[in-house]
C-alpha cells in the first residue's frame, strides 16, 4: 500500500528536509572532547561509521557549539553510544545542562588522553581527530579509532520523528 500524501510545496527546502529527516530513525550518542582547561559534551545522532580499514568514524558538529573549537584544534573525540534507559544523559548534554555541569549525570570518567567517556554506555568509541571538512553551518569531523569499550547488552536509545524512543 502506498501513502498518497505528499510534502506542501509551499515549505521551503529546508522545512521538507526537516520533514523528511525526522523518518529517519538514529541511535542517539554523546560525543565528549576537552582541550586544556575544560570538558565538553553534546548529544548527536550525526554519527557513522566511515571505514573498516583503518577503523573510522565521522561525526557533523554545528559550527556554534562549544565542542567545535575543541574538535577544530585536533582534539580527539569519544562517541558513546546510549542505552534505552539514557534518556536523561541525552537531554543533559543536548539543552538541559552547560559546561562541566552536563556531566553531573552518569558515570563519567577518564579515558585515553583524558577523554571522558561514560562508563556505562553500549560502547564507547575513541577517536584520533584525522581530518575535517567544513560544509554550511557544520563540520565533518573524521575520527581514526584508537580504543573501543562494549557492553555486551544491545539496547539502543532511537530518536525518531522528534521523540527518544526504545529498541
Amino acid at each position: 500500500m502506498t501513502s498518497s500524501v505528499q510534502t506542501p510545496q509551499d515549505l521551503s527546502i529546508q522545512d521538507q528536509m526537516k520533514q523528511a529527516m525526522r523518518r529517519l530513525a538514529a541511535s542517539v550518542t554523546v560525543i565528549t572532547s576537552r582541550d586544556q582547561t575544560r570538558r565538553y559534551a553534546m548529544t548527536a545522532t550525526a554519527v557513522t561509521s566511515l571505514s573498516m580499514d583503518p577503523p573510522a568514524l565521522l561525526v557533523c558538529v554545528n559550527n556554534e557549539n562549544g565542542i567545535h573549537n575543541a574538535l577544530g584544534t585536533g582534539n580527539g573525540y569519544c562517541v558513546n553510544i546510549l542505552f534505552s534507559d539514557q534518556q536523561d544523559i541525552s537531554e543533559n548534554c543536548a539543552w538541559r545542562e552547560k559546561g562541566e555541569n552536563k556531566f553531573n549525570l552518569g558515570d563519567w570518567r577518564d579515558g585515553p588522553e583524558g577523554l571522558p567517556y561514560l562508563a556505562n554506555a553500549q560502547a564507547s568509541i575513541f577517536c584520533d581527530t584525522d581530518g575535517a571538512h567544513a560544509y554550511g553551518s557544520h563540520t565533518i569531523f573524521i575520527g581514526k579509532v584508537s580504543k573501543v569499550i562494549s557492553r555486551e547488552e544491545i539496547s539502543p536509545l532511537i530518536f525518531l520523528d522528534g521523540n527518544y524512543t526504545g529498541s
